[in-house]
């Protein structure tokens, strides 16, 4: 990569906002064992513009709660404090990447369509292979792809050469990121983390989502899902991923995670309605 490009990427990397102080709040109290629901909500109720969210969120349809929640409390009593904590990940993120200025050639909103619709069936595939990771897959297949954002933020002119290089040349967005910059959006969330700070299993899925299968890696079954939850949105049309392409799943990473035809089959007759309401995530407020 040549050195005046690295630069400007990292210049521009740094000017990009901060996390929510109140994500590293929650982190921490989350993983101290004598932390309340009442402690948490407490700590989030806070900040008002997460809280709107939350509620937002958990009186949607994606999780189909009885009754109407009204209160930060109710809601983590309800959720449990792993599903509020990537709530609140997810939230904090997402009020991070906006684009000043639309990108020529790049659909924002078919993006977005196609990051809710992996994280979506991330979580139909964690439901059948690792259940007790739900909740973090869906995360991960939601952010799997902001790296390509935050390339969009540092550099749109280079950002919509490549994706209209990747569809002249039909090749995956990755591919051509690597051609014209020497790195891909992988890396570069790799970068920003160092400033972000997100939970190893989630910055593993976003870094490491186009690499070869790793048996022996930590985190190799997320990993995993999110790669067959991609080939799925795409191959189901949601959204749009900046190319046209599908990505090569290795030969063994159905045997992996115990994917069986019929799994597959039922996996593929809920995704409609589950990517329909995790849309909520991405949407305007």
């Amino acid at each position: 990569m040549e050195p005046k490009r690295l630069d400007f990427l990292v210049k521009n990397m740094g000017e990009l906002p901060t996390l929510p102080s109140i994500f590293m709040t929650i982190n921490n109290m989350l993983t101290d064992p004598r932390t309340s629901s009442l402690d948490v909500g407490t700590a989030i109720s806070n900040d008002q513009v997460i809280t709107s969210k939350i509620l937002r969120l958990v009186n949607s349809a994606f999780y189909g709660f009885p009754g109407r929640i009204n209160t930060i409390s109710h809601a983590i009593s309800i959720l449990g404090f792993s599903s509020t904590k990537n709530i609140v990940l997810t939230t904090s993120v997402l009020s991070c990447l906006t684009l000043k200025t639309p990108v020529p050639g790049f659909n924002l909103a078919a993006f977005w369509k196609h990051s809710a619709a992996v994280g979506a069936i991330s979580k139909l595939v964690a439901a059948e292979t690792l259940p007790q990771k739900q909740d973090e897959a869906f995360t991960a297949g939601l952010l799997h792809d902001i790296g390509k954002l935050i390339f969009a933020m540092c550099d749109s002119e280079s950002f919509a050469k490549c994706i209209n290089l990747a569809l002249e040349k039909r090749c995956l967005f990755i591919d051509v990121e690597r051609e014209i910059l020497g790195v891909g959006h992988t890396e570069i969330v790799g970068w920003i983390n160092e400033k972000w700070k997100l939970p190893v299993e989630i910055i593993d899925v976003i870094t490491k989502h186009h690499n070869k299968i790793q048996l022996s890696a930590e985190n190799t079954k997320l990993i995993a899902i999110v790669q067959v939850a991609d080939v799925l949105a795409r191959g189901l049309q949601y959204g749009h991923a900046c190319d046209n392409s599908m990505p090569i799943l290795e030969d063994n990473i159905l045997e992996i995670l115990g994917l069986t035809p019929k799994k597959l089959d039922s996996i593929l007759s809920a995704s409609y309605k589950i990517v329909q309401d995790s849309m909520v995530f991405v949407s305007a407020d």
